[in-house]
């Protein structure tokens, strides 16, 4: 798993560099063909890995329940997202790997409840390891959209 975890701070990583530079206004810009923007994609990646990782574990969140609605899957900006919100995406998108790293070294994640997920059709993820090793994937996947995207705002 260390490995793992290092290659997703990698990408997370590049992704805090690649924006920032960019306002807030640039952050919330939807460029066309796209149906979210670059706050999205952050938060994205956050709720993802909670909802993956710890829901799926029947463990609490540790986010603000209320961006999951915000950031799930199928979701896109409904309103503009604030300069103090974007901040804590850009914070919680390295802490919470962090906590992470420190609870899979637990039994934190032990009731894992399979799940098949919808980015790959019929890839089914049954353990918290196999989680993590798809968040390596999907947090490529949305980094590749958010380069496409820093090049139209």
């Amino acid at each position: 798993m260390d490995k793992i975890l290092e290659i997703i701070r990698a990408s997370r990583k590049a992704l805090l560099f690649l924006i920032e530079d960019l306002t807030t206004e640039q952050l919330n810009k939807i460029p066309i063909g796209f149906n979210n923007n670059l706050a999205w994609q952050m938060g994205h990646l956050i709720v993802s890995q909670q909802l993956l990782c710890y829901k799926l574990s029947n463990n609490a969140l540790m986010i603000d329940p209320s961006l999951v609605e915000k950031y799930r899957n199928g979701s896109k900006p409904e309103s503009f997202i604030s300069a103090e919100e974007i901040a804590q995406l850009k914070h919680d998108l390295l802490a919470l790997i962090d906590q992470l790293e420190s609870d899979l070294a637990t039994d934190k994640f032990n009731n894992y409840f399979p799940y098949t997920i919808s980015t790959y059709k019929g890839l089914k993820l049954e353990s918290v390891q196999d989680a993590v090793k798809f968040i390596a994937s999907h947090d490529g996947l949305h980094y590749g959209c958010s380069l496409m995207m820093k090049k139209l705002v």
